[in-house]
Order: structure tokens, then C-alpha cells, then sequence
């Protein structure tokens, strides 16, 4: 990954290693955004699962897939002085395990935006088919019109 590249997500999103799940911007324009994570063997995460054949985690999933969220919401440049929150989950359907050594592409859809809350459908395949769907909201914290309450 370019230094540009990791950059724009290291701005993006206040997540770092471990918990940085997005390992490529594929696409951020507004209103819609792609990225993607490739699913290895030899993560962290895995330690703690034993003999059970590597996969991603579900909880993982649904912050993988926040995370790109974050990216969308915060704009291309990722300068937006704003942290975002998971405020809830209105609906989240897990079609297929993601398995190590599977490369997980994600996507996230503002549906409608508030001045500091966000409705965000989420959706997450593998070349196989469907992986998981739902559709989030976010609330944001760190922005100017919160700085002067």
C-alpha cells in the first residue's frame, strides 16, 4: 500500500493495529465508498480461537464495515475534525463466513444524514457471493458546532 493510500486511512478513521480492519480504499465519493480487507491466517484476532478453522468474527465484520462508514462520512480528505460513533444497528443479515485467505470487499451508502447522525447502509461480499448487510447509525462527536456547547 502506498503512503498515500494508507494515509488517507489513517486519517480517516481513529482505528489503529489491531483494530484497523480496512486494508484498501477502493473508491470514496460522496455518498458512497468501497473498501476491502484481506482476510489472512496469521492475524492477531485469530490467536484466540484454537484448532476452529480461521475466520472473521461477525463483531468484526460489523466494525469493518463501520469503519468504511467513517471513511465515507468523514470525506475523501479525512481532515473532518469529527469522531464518528456506532449509535445503533437497525438491521444486519450475516449471509457466509469469511474465511482466512478471502479477500473481503465492504461498502457503505449514506441513506440520510443529519447534522451529527447518519443512517449508512453497510453491505460486505467475497467472491463467492454475499457476506453480510445491514444498515447502521452513526453519531458524531468533535465538531465544531459541538466544540462550542
Amino acid at each position: 500500500m502506498g503512503d498515500d493510500a494508507f494515509a488517507r486511512i489513517r486519517n480517516g478513521t481513529p482505528h489503529r493495529f489491531p483494530m484497523l480492519l480496512i486494508d484498501t480504499v477502493e473508491h470514496l465519493s460522496p455518498g458512497t465508498g468501497r473498501a476491502s480487507k484481506q482476510v489472512s491466517a496469521n492475524e492477531v484476532l485469530f490467536e484466540r480461537f484454537g484448532d476452529a478453522p480461521p475466520a472473521l468474527p461477525s463483531c468484526l465484520l460489523v466494525d469493518a464495515l463501520g469503519q468504511v462508514a467513517i471513511l465515507l462520512l468523514k470525506g475523501p480528505d479525512g481532515e473532518a475534525p469529527s469522531v464518528w460513533y456506532l449509535g445503533g444497528i437497525e438491521a444486519m443479515h450475516f449471509h457466509a463466513p469469511i474465511p482466512a485467505g478471502g479477500v473481503l470487499r465492504m461498502e457503505a451508502n449514506i441513506l440520510k444524514r443529519w447534522r451529527t447522525t447518519a443512517r449508512v447502509e453497510v453491505k460486505a461480499w467475497l467472491e463467492s457471493g454475499p457476506a453480510a448487510d445491514g444498515v447502521m447509525v452513526l453519531s458524531q462527536r468533535g465538531s465544531k458546532s459541538d466544540e462550542s456547547r
